[in-house]
């Protein structure tokens, strides 16, 4: 059994000043105090870059929302009726003419050597298939495009 001790147990360092005796060095609950000059160069970088990444994602996410809204509003128009291409000027602007005669929105652009010709914006591609099928008995080769 355990006797009781009648003197007390010293320890092993004591905490007097002037004991001459080793001290452990004692750090405080600072991070940065504890780690080398480059590793603090490296952790801020990689915190840069972090959020670097997490506020270009939350500028996209902000942006899609933007433009989610503003496409709810008004329907934008990428979808067009190429009527022809040609490689006459005079040709494609005399074609333009008769259709502006009958009515329709007609839009003429440059591509390479070519002029096409186009009718109409429309939105979806099923909005501009009744018009198609009007156009098909005059312009035989003409075909739904995006713009």
């Amino acid at each position: 059994m355990a006797e009781k001790q009648d003197y007390l147990q010293s320890e092993l360092f004591t905490q007097s000043q002037n004991s001459g005796q080793y001290k452990p060095r004692t750090y405080g609950n600072q991070f940065f105090t504890r780690i080398r000059g480059y590793e603090k160069i490296l952790l801020l970088i990689m915190g840069l870059v972090l959020l670097s990444v997490i506020s270009f994602s939350l500028g996209v996410e902000k942006g899609k929302r933007v433009v989610l809204t503003s496409n709810n509003n008004i329907e934008p128009a990428s979808y067009t009726i190429q009527v022809g291409a040609f490689k006459n000027r005079n040709l494609a602007l005399h074609q333009a003419q008769l259709l502006a005669k009958k009515g329709l929105a007609p839009l003429a652009f440059a591509k390479g050597n070519y002029i096409i010709l186009c009718v109409g914006k429309f939105s979806n591609q099923e909005r501009a298939q009744p018009l198609l099928t009007q156009l098909q008995k005059t312009y035989a080769g003409c075909r739904i495009r995006r713009l």
